[in-house]
């Protein structure tokens, strides 16, 4: 392999910063998705086995 091909895949596997804490950041807004849902009486719309399906709250 090349220096320049090299370099170039090193380019490609550098983090977006943008994205560095995306995962986080909507692990957090679901989870305070659920707690208004939970204090409204509701449900939330999830993806889940390649469905989507409604998930209601706990009692926890």
């Amino acid at each position: 392999m090349s220096k320049k091909a090299a370099d170039a895949l090193d380019k490609n596997k550098t983090r977006d910063p943008d994205f560095i804490n995306a995962e986080v950041a909507m692990k957090r807004a679901a989870q305070k998705a659920r707690e208004k849902a939970k204090r409204a009486g509701s449900g939330v719309a999830v993806f889940k086995d390649g469905k989507i399906v409604e998930e209601h709250p706990t009692n926890s």
